[in-house]
């Protein structure tokens, strides 16, 4: 028993004492680095919505490799949401929608590239044409504008509403009054009743007072969100009107519109 109890206290070498040590911190080191090579989960690509401030008829196409995906079908119109297949920049695409009279086809414009952002989950994306001399042939551009639409500054439960007119506005939305100037973003929770209902009124400033654009009711569910957006066509709408209806009561004067639609997160 003496002698079992001295050669369990024997110390080890020290050799050994170091061959474990280096052991353990070369198995630490190899731990850390294997942690710090690890990359980041890529974040999924933003969902994007489309609004093209066109005054001439036509749809909007996305090309996809060698074939076209429409994405809206005309201008002054919020599309549906899109998820690119990438980061690459998108190539957008114009649609006359007059047959060419040579070939019978409607022919395609490109209008417009883009890249989506990455640092967002969602984001509206506002297409302008720049004005050109009407005998022009140069091709279309267009000024691209991104609007943020990410729940941390959007929650769900609020109404967002976007000034992008020549003029101030006005909103009663629900029990919240609301002034925005051409430009502004505006976010408010307004509470709604039993069924989630709102009922929302805007209006837009003119040399004669204020003018009435929408009066109506809107849907705002609690794990929703709704933009709306005022907007300035300087023809009037005119795209949206056939020739004899024109020929009859004449072209439509400039003017405002209100857009609104649901934004899930």
């Amino acid at each position: 028993m003496i002698i079992t109890s001295l050669f369990r206290g024997r110390p080890r070498p020290p050799g050994r004492r170091l061959r474990i040590f280096s052991l353990v911190t070369g198995f630490t080191v190899l731990t850390c680095l294997h942690g710090a090579a690890q990359p980041e989960a890529p974040r999924p690509p933003a969902k994007l919505r489309f609004l093209f401030l066109d005054e001439t008829a036509g749809a909007y196409s996305l090309k996809v490799n060698e074939s076209f995906k429409q994405i809206i079908s005309a201008p002054y119109t919020i599309s549906s949401p899109i998820v690119p297949t990438g980061s690459d920049r998108l190539d957008i695409y114009k649609t006359n929608p007059v047959p060419d009279p040579i070939t019978g086809k409607n022919k395609r414009v490109k209008v417009a590239s883009i890249t989506p952002p990455t640092n967002t989950t969602s984001a509206l994306v506002i297409l302008t044409p720049r004005r050109v001399a009407v005998d022009s042939d140069a091709a279309p551009v267009y000024d691209v504008e991104f609007i943020d639409s990410d729940p941390q500054a959007y929650p769900i439960g609020t109404l967002r509403v976007l000034n992008r007119g020549t003029a101030a506005m006005a909103a009663q939305i629900g029990s919240e009054n609301l002034i925005a100037e051409p430009g502004a973003t505006k976010i408010i929770k307004p509470s709604t009743d039993t069924h989630f209902r709102l009922r929302t009124k805007v209006a837009t400033q003119t040399p004669g007072g204020w003018k009435l654009l929408d009066n109506n009711v809107t849907i705002l569910k609690a794990n929703n969100r709704l933009t709306g957006v005022l907007l300035f066509s300087p023809s009037g709408m005119r795209h949206i009107y056939d020739e004899s209806t024109i020929y009859d009561r004449g072209a439509p004067p400039p003017g405002h519109v209100w857009l609104m639609y649901s934004d899930p997160p």
